[in-house]
């Protein structure tokens, strides 16, 4: 607890003022302050104006003056007791802030709860950024709903770990013990219940050797204490190469451990951080359920000019909204981003916007790869398909591009998969229908730039490995992609068909002449090929045809 006998009225400086208030507020209004109100405090206590303090943190003045502001001079006001303002805040503080006036705002009826505390492996979160309303809902969802179980989904990189840390520390006050665990080395679950329960300390000598047993006495632990529990890396015990959400061999009792603190009832949270939504999550959240699930997204323009001006990138160049949308805002896609940019293109945002590719760096590939290899053939095929058509589809045209090889049924569990994954985007098209005049609403999947760039790559890598391994056996047997994919769609329209022969074929061309050195041996392999798909059914040789003539036209 905050000794506020060592505070002496008349020299406090900004940050004890702000302990003190903090406090003050969670005490009344069961909630810490949020950023954007310490920076409004921080600003006055400085003695800026709104428009300094809007600048400087990157609000509209209009957005601090009119709505954040006033509501924060009344909060106050009700706390302090007496009339508070933006010219006489600090003035006030200093008059009412006294230790037995301190005393009886923080504690006005009761101490304060004493915490059990273990962070585990949490990271340090004192430099974060944005995530008001995530931290508003969350705070609604676990301090105001009781929510038992809480899923934050989301991409790696995204910022699940840092949203949760910070959520954590915001939220602690309300908890008797806080639990922080990593599953990243997929630890048994019977591990971390003997971890959990020996935590909290247990009146039998010898804890039970059964799990069932093990998360019963959690439970009770649960049910008798108000807990926070916080898992990070949920989806290391996630198989992969299949659809997502189901356990790795030897881990299936997660599973049961899901469902049980889900569903039955307890006082405590479990919150879990995971790139895959859990199939027990899928079938037990809802908007009004104890159990939900956040999908965490990128951060707002705002936010995200903040986390780049700590790499020094700053919007002199009016570039920076451009750089945010291409990477929507992905704090781990643009911190790799500005350091390439720095590092290769002497921070000007305009020369590194102007390549014909987006340039994703070592770092965030790597986070990529990890999502990549977890997906089964099928999904691979669909981010495939969706990379190659560059613009939202329908998933009547997305089963038009698998044929027939693929049951609907297939394609729904695979798309759903994705979703879980975190790894596709859905939006949706009005149609008009003639006969009725009616509008129907068509959904339409794509993917997100970055992500679209990285498919790109692997199915060009692919593509020329494929090519390669058919050239030295002499076999349309080894043409894999390139027989059930099209590089270039000629139905499409001419902009799009651009693109492809720009992102795509043209690469693929590149990466060949890199390999072989000679232009004319890459052409005559090619034509080789192309002889040897005479005899085969169309079925058979599906695209590999098309593609072929139309590599060896660019090749021309």
């Amino acid at each position: 607890m905050y000794h506020c006998s060592e505070m002496y009225v008349g020299t406090m400086d900004f940050e004890e003022a702000f302990k003190v208030v903090d406090t003050a507020v969670f005490a009344k209004r069961k909630r810490h302050l949020k950023d954007i109100e310490v920076a409004i405090l921080r600003g006055s206590w400085q003695g800026h104006k709104y428009h300094e303090i809007a600048e400087a943190y990157g609000y509209t003045v209009d957005y601090l003056k009119q709505d954040i502001g006033p509501k924060l001079w009344q909060l106050l006001s009700e706390v302090l007791g007496e009339k508070v303002s933006k010219t006489n805040f600090q003035v006030a503080l200093e008059r009412q802030l006294t230790p037995n006036v301190i005393e009886r705002i923080i504690t006005p009826n009761s101490e304060l709860k004493t915490h059990h505390c273990d962070w585990g492996e949490a990271i340090d979160v004192s430099v974060f950024f944005g995530r008001i309303d995530e931290l508003a809902t969350l705070n609604q969802w676990i301090v105001q709903d009781r929510c038992r179980l809480v899923t934050l989904l989301g991409m790696g990189g995204i910022g699940k770990t840092s949203l949760a840390v910070k959520l954590a520390e915001q939220i602690q006050g309300e908890f008797e013990y806080l639990i922080w665990r990593s599953l990243h080395y997929a630890p048994s679950l019977l591990a971390i219940l003997t971890d959990l329960n020996q935590f909290f300390g247990s009146e039998l000598e010898t804890l039970p050797t059964t799990i069932d047993l093990q998360i019963s006495l959690l439970l009770k632990r649960l049910r008798t204490h108000r807990c926070l529990l916080i898992l990070d890396d949920w989806e290391t015990i996630l198989r992969g190469g299949d659809i997502a959400g189901y356990y790795r061999q030897g881990y299936e009792d997660y599973g049961e451990f899901l469902k049980r603190v889900g569903g039955e009832r307890h006082q405590s949270t479990l919150v879990l951080a995971s790139r895959e939504k859990p199939i027990e999550v899928v079938f037990q959240a809802g908007e009004t359920s104890p159990v939900r699930v956040l999908e965490v997204k990128g951060l707002k323009p705002k936010d995200a000019k903040q986390l780049l001006a700590t790499k020094g990138l700053y919007d002199t160049e009016k570039k920076l909204d451009e750089l945010i949308e291409i990477y929507r805002g992905h704090p781990s896609a643009l911190k790799t981003i500005a350091t390439t940019i720095q590092d290769l293109f002497n921070g000007n945002i305009t020369e590194f916007i102007g390549q014909s590719s987006l340039v994703i760096g070592d770092i965030f590939s790597h986070i990529l790869n990890q999502h990549f290899e977890r997906l089964s053939d099928l999904e691979k095929t669909i981010l495939y398909w969706l990379a190659i058509e560059y613009q939202p589809i329908s998933l009547a045209q997305l089963k038009t591009n698998l044929g027939v090889g693929v049951s609907c049924s297939e394609l729904l569990a695979a798309l759903e998969s994705l979703g879980r994954r975190c790894l596709i985007d859905k939006t949706t098209s009005a149609l008009i229908e003639k006969q009725t005049s009616c509008c129907n609403h068509e959904t339409l999947f794509t993917l997100e730039p970055v992500v679209m760039s990285y498919v790109i790559n692997q199915f060009i890598e692919q593509i020329v490995q494929d090519i390669i391994e058919a050239m030295q056996a002499n076999s349309i047997e080894k043409l894999g992609l390139l027989r059930i994919h099209a590089l270039v769609k000629e139905d499409e329209a001419d902009n799009i068909k651009a693109i492809q022969v720009h992102f795509i074929l043209t690469r693929i061309k590149e990466r060949l002449h890199l390999k072989f050195k000679d232009a004319s041996r890459v052409e005559m392999h090619l034509k080789n090929l192309h002889s040897l798909l005479r005899g085969y059914s169309g079925e058979a040789i599906a695209y590999a045809e098309h593609n072929l003539l139309n590599l060896l036209r660019e090749m021309q």
